[in-house]
């Protein structure tokens, strides 16, 4: 059936008619406005499209650059020369290929300072290629193990750094450090052996001073130290690698070491060998030469 469409046109036109002026031209500007308003929208949008365009290509430019930077320098730093750059490496077990864009510094570092041989570490990355890297060991002085250790069937034996703070034995790292002596500890020394554990600085303070002044000395001046005592909390007994024995108290560490300096140097000139000394006196410390029975004293 066909659609007349000539009674609609007339409907519509009867319509406008009994529109007011007003209405009328209202809509028609109403009917402008929304044509410019979208006019101006498509020209925004046809201003937008190419520059939104040019940044996603830059962003997919740069982010293909930086997952294609990988670390081609790696500058190591020791603070004492005790862990190597490929020890520091094996630690972190980094590979051949590393890339800059998804490295984690701070995960690194903390990986380091999980090493209880390591008392800090720092790690950054500088671009294009270059990893920094610098730790700060851990210094062994003594071996630390209990006294009563063969009687109660606990031989831990751990390293103790001078702030007291106890780690792992590593062969490979702390080569340089196997002669170090052992200080027996007494059953209050310390709660437990085991790495982390920090024994208290009272206790830990004379030993410390004890090795640094050891350290003045070459070994023809006063054999190395061997093994560390604690009778009392006044005293410490060493052995020395000649087998003798000798007697100190807690003060004045680096006197009492000038003064068995002098002895075993006085002991070498009379081709005589010391077997126990006490430097605690100031004047005249008691000496006991090999050759002499032990009821027998000779006073320096």
């Amino acid at each position: 059936m066909k659609r007349d469409d000539s009674n609609g046109g007339s409907n519509v036109r009867r319509l406008e008619k009994h529109m007011s002026l007003w209405n009328r031209l209202f809509n028609l500007l109403a009917v402008r406005r929304g044509a410019l308003r979208l006019r101006r929208w498509l020209k925004l949008a046809l201003l937008l499209v190419p520059i939104f365009a040019l940044l996603w290509i830059g962003v997919s430019y740069l982010l293909e650059k930086a997952y294609g930077l990988s670390v081609e320098q790696i500058r190591f730093k020791s603070a004492d020369d005790i862990i190597n750059k490929q020890q520091a490496l094996d630690i972190l077990e980094l590979g051949d290929s590393v890339n800059m864009a998804t490295l984690n510094t701070e995960s690194l570092r903390r990986k380091l300072e999980a090493n209880d041989a390591i008392r800090s570490a720092a790690i950054r990355a500088e671009l294009p290629d270059t990893l920094y890297i610098e730790v700060d060991e851990r210094i062994p002085i003594v071996y630390v193990t209990w006294e009563d250790g063969a009687r109660s069937g606990d031989n831990t034996k751990l390293f103790m750094d001078p702030e007291g703070v106890l780690f792992a034995v590593n062969d490979e790292l702390h080569r340089n450090f196997l002669g170090v002596p052992t200080w027996y500890l007494r059953p209050g020394d310390a709660e437990e052996l085991k790495p982390g554990v920090k024994i208290d600085p009272h206790k830990v303070r004379p030993i410390a001073r004890l090795i640094a002044a050891s350290n003045l000395y070459t070994p023809e001046e006063i054999p190395p130290i061997t093994e560390i005592f604690r009778p009392k909390d006044w005293q410490i007994r060493l052995i020395l690698d000649n087998g003798a024995e000798i007697t100190m108290e807690v003060r004045n560490i680096r006197e009492q070491m000038d003064r068995l300096a002098m002895i075993l140097d006085h002991a070498r000139a009379t081709h005589r060998r010391v077997r126990t000394v006490d430097v605690i006196p100031a004047l005249n410390p008691t000496v006991i030469f090999e050759d002499e029975s032990s009821d027998k004293q000779s006073n320096q």
